[in-house]
């Protein structure tokens, strides 16, 4: 008898029926620092089976939601055939009615999911928790990389918000779209559907240390919370969670944040 495939927690629900869908894209191809985000879509599934499914922030449970897993997109091709495949992976889970949930993968699987979501949607806004810009025009000659995303998605899109970012290149500090936590509800859209993307480095590195970039004076896990609390009332198309490096977090503390944060992510948007 072949093992079961490793899903996260609680996504036994058949995909006809489901709401929420979970898809991995162990994409590690444009990683300059420490490497490892190949290995954290199995690892974020890993560390989901210590939690539990009920979250006492939003008072409901996973088991409830109706949460498929779709397994993990195969990148062992070109970068350009793999964000082509998620993009038009995520134009078709949100055309079936579905939330997709993308477990990166290193930040660059954002761009995809944006051209899938804006293609469906045919209007969108971006939210992006990041410690870095990424907002280089080209990063070591290529124009995408995980330097490159926050631009290139937000060409896509046209609306681009970023929270928590400390770490930029020349005067990108002075553009309107790096805002503060707080400032959230007042700059998105309430007509437009979002997309958020959450780069885990976005956290204080001594609470998350496992990312592929730590940048120290970050965001707490409970400000973090605060932000999801905060898109409640909005149109959350969908959202991805990146840059995970499990080789360099031993202990599995910061897989398990990443869990933790996608749990409550999900109840408190569709739950």
């Amino acid at each position: 008898m072949s093992p079961k495939p490793l899903r996260f927690l609680s996504a036994d629900c058949p995909f006809q029926d489901s709401r929420v869908v979970i898809l991995g894209v162990p994409l590690e191809r444009t990683v300059t620092f420490r490497g490892g985000p190949a290995q954290a879509p199995s690892a974020i599934r890993y560390a989901s089976r210590s939690l539990e499914s009920f979250s006492a922030i939003s008072r409901r449970d996973l088991t409830e939601v109706g949460l498929c897993d779709l397994g993990d997109l195969d990148t062992e091709r070109s970068l350009e055939e793999i964000l082509g495949e998620l993009e038009r992976e995520v134009r078709r889970l949100l055309g079936a009615g579905k939330r997709p949930v993308i477990l990166g993968g290193e930040h660059t699987v954002t761009l995809g999911c944006v051209r899938g979501a804006k293609d469906a949607l045919g209007r969108l806004q971006l939210l992006v928790l990041d410690a870095h810009s990424d907002f280089r025009d080209e990063y070591l000659g290529e124009r995408i990389s995980h330097a490159t995303v926050s631009r290139r998605a937000g060409e896509t899109v046209g609306r681009l918000f970023i929270v928590g970012a400390r770490s930029f290149v020349g005067t990108e500090l002075s553009e309107p779209f790096f805002i503060a936590p707080a400032e959230i509800p007042e700059v998105l859209q309430k007509d437009v559907p979002v997309w958020l993307s959450v780069d885990l480095d976005v956290l204080d590195p001594s609470l998350c240390p496992g990312v592929t970039n730590p940048e120290p004076g970050g965001l707490s896990y409970h400000q973090v919370i605060e932000i999801f609390k905060s898109l409640r009332g909005f149109h959350v198309a969908g959202m991805d969670l990146v840059e995970l490096a499990p080789p360099f977090d031993p202990s599995e503390v910061s897989a398990i944040t990443a869990a933790k944060l996608l749990i409550e992510a999900i109840l408190l948007f569709w739950g």
